[in-house]
């Protein structure tokens, strides 16, 4: 009997929604039935059973964290990705995966000072009419060829800096350890009539839930106040995080606006070197300037270091 060997490995060549996403580290994908209809037993030994509502959906974690406020606001299309076929010549040992009309509604970004940061999406497929199933919204082709490299903008591996508030009352913190911001989007969708899955699937901006947590080792104390007290104390201020890049680019700065701390722990401990603090925290607007994606008045901006 032949040896087969069916198996796949090592995601890479991602492209979500136009975007160029280097730096793939897993694309987790999962379809289904949403709803599963079962009879009462009535005499049966097993039920009588009916599936409805098919879905596709998943997450991707890559390092090229910097996209992600434009894979939040990109407009909807494929993700692409391949993975690599064992015992197969490179020339056509790659499997091609598209995912159709992936509506990205959750992103975390997480730094932590031990390895590269990394962007976390979470996504809902939105079936092209009533005739599309898991079939159509997560299609695959054989023996392909290597995709195009693409290079991703690692960084994060050390936070240079953070401060909170504005001028005249500016917290400076020190010895950052790690770092998380999210986003989370309300999902709304739907499957009605004779659509086989959700035709309808959209990412509501409104009602938006951000927020995240630093991590420090800074036991400053002023007046008699640590740090930590002054800062869960702090009138809501823009949270500034400039961050280290891979292979000496250029450092960026992560802005997120209006952040108000919420609660704050410490963990002294004989069995670790230094005491560690942890600030919990989301953003609030202000009366009379929305903040949006987009816009004059951002959630979050990542910029290149001046």
């Amino acid at each position: 009997m032949a040896t087969v060997n069916n198996r796949v490995m090592s995601p890479q060549g991602l492209v979500i929604n136009g975007v160029d996403a280097g730096g793939a580290m897993t694309v987790n994908v999962k379809a289904g039935n949403d709803q599963t209809n079962k009879s009462a037993p009535d005499g049966l030994a097993v039920p009588v059973k009916d599936k409805e509502m098919q879905y596709v959906r998943g997450t991707v974690v890559t390092q090229d964290w910097v996209h992600a406020v434009e894979l939040l606001t990109a407009v909807v299309g494929d993700l692409v990705f391949y993975e690599r076929k064992s015992n197969i010549p490179a020339a056509n040992g790659y499997i091609k995966h598209t995912i159709a009309n992936p509506v990205i509604h959750r992103m975390q970004l997480r730094f932590n000072r031990k390895g590269y940061a990394t962007a976390t999406f979470n996504f809902e497929c939105r079936a092209a009419d009533e005739t599309k199933g898991i079939i159509d919204m997560w299609s695959s082709k054989d023996n392909q060829s290597a995709p195009t490299y693409i290079s991703a903008a690692r960084g994060g591996v050390r936070i240079l800096s953070a401060t909170h508030g504005t001028v005249g009352t500016l917290i400076s913190i020190l010895h950052n350890t790690d770092f998380e911001f999210s986003i989370e989007m309300r999902l709304a969708k739907e499957s009605n009539d004779a659509d086989v899955g959700y035709t309808c699937v959209d990412a509501m901006t409104d009602g938006m839930t951000c927020r995240g947590s630093i991590g420090f080792q800074d036991a400053a104390i002023a007046a008699d106040v640590m740090l930590i007290q002054k800062l869960i104390t702090a009138a809501k201020g823009p949270l500034v995080i400039t961050v280290r890049q891979s292979q000496g680019a250029t450092s960026k700065v992560i802005t997120i606006a209006n952040v108000d701390f919420d609660s704050n722990s410490s963990n002294s401990s004989a069995t670790s070197d230094y005491t560690g603090y942890t600030l919990d925290y989301d953003v609030a607007n202000i009366a009379g300037t929305p903040l949006t994606l987009e816009g004059d008045n951002k959630i979050i901006e990542i910029t290149d270091l001046a």
